[in-house]
């Protein structure tokens, strides 16, 4: 028979994207393509922007459609007396009831659109494993790829022109710390390029994070890390006297913290020209 999961499978709300300062918090659902009710989430993945391959029918015949965007993944375990023809079936008729189209099944997945009412479209994969009661989820919510990083110190200067600061993006550090990642001197040789190219330029590096954490941790932790990426540029050759650091914790957001993505893009390093 099957139960009553209907309304509750898919819940149209807000967005998230996962981490405290410089490392991801796992999350357990999607927001809006929720588990079955009792499903345990035993592994998650997010990703500002991946692909996944959708299996769809086009004409009769099934074929394979790779959608980028917005990605997520999750494995569930659910209680063995729960059959993978019942999450399929409840799956699907809770996508029928909110509008969904439905793409592609067969006894072992179910593929579905399904439009929130931003007018965002969530591709969704739901893969049945009926011998050892776990199920997984894909969700993708299709979108063009958006430039967010500032690599360039071009780019960088152009910006302190117009607006006088810039949030630079991909110094990366390691968790609960101001030790700079692998990867991170890629954007921190910019910076250098940029004040070497600009003698009479002195910025405030400001260190921002999200609101995981209390305030007093978000503020130390800033203030740590923006004295790090100081020192780099020194190392390299750029005066002392032409750089000030300022950490500001949690407290000046530019995007909800509500958000997986949000609260990324709070997490930064931001160059203020003085």
């Amino acid at each position: 028979m099957q139960r009553k999961w209907m309304g509750v499978i898919l819940a149209l709300g807000l967005w998230g994207l996962a981490g405290a300062a410089g490392a991801a918090v796992k999350i357990k659902e999607h927001p809006v393509i929720k588990p079955i009710p009792t499903a345990v989430a035993t592994s998650s993945d997010f990703k500002r922007y991946a692909a996944h391959t959708f299996r769809v029918r086009k004409n009769g015949d099934s074929e394979k459609k790779e959608v980028r965007g917005k990605y997520w993944e999750f494995t569930y375990k659910t209680n063995k007396d729960i059959s993978g023809l019942e999450i399929l079936e409840n799956y699907k008729q809770e996508a029928l009831k909110k509008g969904g189209k439905i793409l592609y099944e067969d006894k072992s997945q179910l593929v579905f659109t399904l439009t929130t009412p931003e007018g965002k479209i969530l591709w969704t994969q739901v893969y049945r494993d009926n011998w050892n009661a776990y199920y997984q989820l894909f969700v993708v919510e299709a979108k063009e790829f958006k430039k967010t990083l500032t690599f360039g110190a071009e780019e960088m200067k152009k910006q302190l022109d117009e607006k006088g600061s810039v949030a630079v993006y991909g110094i990366l550090f390691d968790f609960d710390k101001a030790t700079l990642k692998p990867g991170a001197e890629k954007v921190l040789l910019e910076m250098v390029k940029l004040m070497k190219s600009s003698p009479d330029l002195k910025v405030e590096i400001q260190g921002h994070t999200d609101n995981v954490g209390g305030k007093d941790y978000n503020l130390r932790l800033s203030q740590e890390r923006a004295e790090a990426v100081k020192k780099f540029l020194v190392l390299y050759g750029i005066e002392a006297g032409r750089l000030t650091t300022q950490g500001f914790g949690l407290d000046q957001p530019v995007a909800t913290n509500d958000t997986e993505e949000g609260r990324a893009l709070n997490r930064r390093v931001e160059l203020k020209k003085l």
